[in-house]
């Protein structure tokens, strides 16, 4: 069977992994071109790794072979959120999805809608016509409100000086997150990134269980509901635990990325699209698959070989890590005509295997258990703008994107909102 092509260096020294954050892209795409393949191996975070750069291939990853593989981010990240859906593998990740799935059927998702809205509705109506607005800023802010609103059951008007404490604290935490996982503390020093996220993490599980007491929310609540672990105190781990998850900055990250991608695409047009996405169910559709292809708030992700694998037609051995690039996948020429170009034409009529090929929330077995929300989420938030305002990109700005730890513009790229009943 062939060989990935590739070298995967000497330890240590033959690392890649500060050439691949500095430019990761950049990085994906000199690679194929050095070694003619969508496939290729490199050190990367000091073990021999395969870059799963092809559509077909992320697709037989995340789809054929889950009892072959484990998520690779534990070592990372396991520490700062404590045990979670996000950390398990096998029977342990099928029983925690078994339980949360429930909180995400779209039943559960459309008792969410009063809170969703209320958010959205007070932050559209403030928006200011003056000047023009940061939008990535914006959605930030809107979804942040929403997934503390939603999933801790906070109330911003009535508890803004709390609120404001909890973003402050998401925030050191997820700066953690993107951090070296090095909890050390400097004399004269605040400490590492990583030691000021633990500390975050204490004190937000601590708003956690005040909450909890509080009897706050319904979501609390259904997660609570949910725990059916075999004793009290692995029953408030769990609890906890998922909370934090749910209401740490991943969400509101992912959301205001894909958010602020649709936004710029959408108001480079003439207009015309905008009219479009209010009046036609299909194209809103449409607009938001060609965002995820496009645009994935998050480059890809990380697996480790228990077991060996074959991915397009080579083997990767036991031990060895994958990273599977979303980015790159779906702008596969193989899979996808004119891959950089935005088109949402594209998923006009298209067929559930073109949908397929889209990996924006994982697939298979693992797939993201909450997009149902995430969607309703996105599409509120449109609708709700649309119908109030008119937007355009202001020139002269660059729109060029960084990849890492989510995707958004460089710059902070701003809009300009006009009344669309002036």
């Amino acid at each position: 069977m062939a060989t990935i092509p590739g070298s995967v260096g000497l330890p240590i020294l033959g690392d890649k992994s500060y050439e691949f954050y500095k430019d990761p892209v950049k990085f994906c795409q000199k690679n194929m071109s050095s070694n003619k393949s969508r496939l290729f191996y490199t050190r990367f975070l000091n073990k021999p790794t395969a870059f799963i750069c092809s559509n077909k291939a992320v697709h037989e990853l995340l789809t054929d072979h889950n009892d072959s593989i484990e998520l690779g981010y534990k070592a990372f990240m396991g520490e700062i959120f404590g045990d979670n859906i996000l950390f398990s593998d096998g029977e342990d990740a099928r029983n925690l999805r078994h339980s949360l799935q429930q909180l995400f059927t779209p039943d559960s998702v459309d008792t969410y809608q009063l809170t969703i809205d209320s958010v959205v509705d007070k932050a559209v109506s403030a928006i200011s016509t003056e000047e023009p607005v940061c939008i990535y800023s914006l959605m930030k802010k809107v979804c942040t409100e929403i997934c503390l609103s939603l999933f801790l059951g906070l109330n911003f008007s009535d508890a803004s000086q709390t609120a404001d404490t909890i973003v402050a604290l998401t925030t050191t935490h997820w700066h953690g997150i993107i951090s070296v996982p090095l909890p050390l503390k400097l004399p004269m020093t605040n400490g590492s990134s990583y030691s000021q996220a633990l500390h975050a993490k204490d004190s937000l599980l601590k708003i956690i269980i005040s909450k909890r007491e509080e009897n706050s929310g319904k979501f609390v609540k259904s997660v609570e509901d949910t725990a059916t672990t075999s004793t009290d105190s692995l029953r408030e781990v769990f609890i906890n635990n998922h909370l934090l998850l749910f209401t740490s900055a991943l969400v509101p990250k992912a959301l205001s990325s894909l958010l602020t991608s649709l936004i710029m695409e959408v108001g480079k047009e003439d207009g015309g699209l905008q009219e479009k996405l209010l009046s036609d169910p299909a194209m809103m559709e449409a607009v938001l698959l060609e965002v995820q292809r496009l645009y994935p708030p998050f480059l890809g992700g990380r697996r480790i070989v228990k077991k060996d694998v074959v991915l397009g037609g080579y083997k990767i051995p036991e031990g060895h890590s994958i990273m599977y690039v979303t980015q790159a996948a779906h702008r596969d020429p193989e899979a996808f005509t004119d891959p950089d170009k935005f088109n949402p034409y594209r998923w006009i009529n298209c067929s559930t295997e073109e949908k397929d090929k889209l990996f924006c929330f994982g697939a298979g077995a693992r797939n993201c258990i909450g997009q149902h929300l995430v969607g309703k989420i996105l599409q509120t938030i449109v609708v709700r703008l649309l119908c109030s305002w008119k937007f355009k990109l202001i020139g002269d700005q660059d729109f060029s994107h960084k990849w890492l730890p989510v995707s958004k513009p460089k710059q902070d790229v701003k809009v300009q909102f006009s009344s669309r009943n002036a």
